[in-house]
Order: C-alpha cells, then structure tokens, then sequence
C-alpha cells in the first residue's frame, strides 16, 4: 500500500516539476522574444555615421573644471553613492531581523 502511495506522490511531485520547468522556459522565451522586438527597435534607428558622438565644446569642459576646482563633484557623487549602498544594506538587514522577528520596526 506504501508503494502506491509513494509512487502517486512521487509523480504528483514530478507534474510539479514539469509545470516549473514549462514555467521557466516560457519566461526565457518571452524575455529572447522581448530582446528581439528592442533588437530590431534599435536597428530602425538612424545611424550616426562616421561622425559618432559630437564632442563637448571647450567652454562646457573649461566649466567644469571650474566647478569641480570650487566643488568636489566627484567625491560628493562617491559620498552619495556610499550613503545609498548603506542605506540598501541597512534595509536588507531590517528585513533579515524583521524576517526573524528579532526587532519591532
């Protein structure tokens, strides 16, 4: 009788494997044919030819020199950067103690 009852289960458990894998590869199909569609959306854009990018003007690169000479912009962009990366953790962190109900917040 344990038999029966062992080989129900295990192809019960073996339809849900079926169905996830059906799942997983319907999601990768859907994501390749998303890529597809950006893909030619792309190419049906203009080239830029041999020219590329334009370059900045001399003015706009003498500007910010200017700026970054009275202001750090790149540190402070650092300092934002680390503060949000902290932040990120700090939220990951509550939902591991929330998760283990080790806090109220």
């Amino acid at each position: 009788m344990t038999s029966i009852l062992q080989a129900i289960y295990d192809f019960l458990a073996q339809i849900v494997c079926w169905i996830m894998t059906a799942l997983v590869l319907t999601l990768n199909l859907l994501l390749a044919a998303l890529g597809a569609i950006i893909a030619a959306a792309v190419d049906l854009l203009p080239s830029l030819g041999d020219a590329g990018i334009p370059s900045v003007p001399s003015e706009v690169t003498a500007v910010a020199g200017w700026v970054n000479w009275f202001f750090p912009v790149s540190a402070a962009l650092s300092f934002l950067a680390f503060i949000f990366a902290a932040w990120i953790t700090w939220q990951l962190v509550l939902l591991g103690l929330r998760w283990a109900k080790a806090t109220d917040e």
